[in-house]
């Protein structure tokens, strides 16, 4: 039931051209979920997915939108939240992840905008690269 890419594409641009700041992003990616195919099955690793999808919805927050935006990654959209708070929230997705069956939980990343100067995009790769970055001290 979450939302996709296509409407992250719909709605990139009037999040860009918002004056209501500060916005967030959150990338969430999900660890291992090729190893959970390979040995587990692709319906394992659906499975995986289907149950990150709910602890995100269950963990939402208002004025947030959630959207899966590939095979194991999802992208949180959020306004009017500052970075502490942002880093409370990924704090606890991360938390609630790791009870993921297999236990691999997820990696996460975020971004903010706090003027009109960074793009939603800007923030994507910015959130993305901080992910990356968690990755890579596993």
């Amino acid at each position: 039931s979450l939302k996709n890419r296509n409407y992250l594409n719909d709605n990139i641009d009037s999040w860009d051209e918002s004056l209501v700041n500060p916005q967030g992003l959150v990338i969430v990616d999900l660890n291992n979920i090729a190893y959970i195919n390979d040995n587990y099955g692709h319906a394992e690793g659906d499975n995986v997915i289907k149950e990150a999808a709910n602890i995100l919805i269950k963990n939402q927050i208002s004025n947030t939108e959630i959207m899966r935006t590939n095979g194991n990654e999802f992208l949180i959209y959020m306004v009017g939240y500052d970075e502490k708070q942002i880093i409370d929230y990924t704090r606890i997705l991360s938390k609630e992840l790791k009870e993921l069956p297999h236990e691999f939980g997820a990696t996460l990343g975020y971004s903010m905008i706090l003027d009109d100067v960074k793009t939603i995009d800007d923030a994507i790769n910015e959130a993305t690269l901080s992910m990356r970055q968690a990755k890579e001290k596993l």
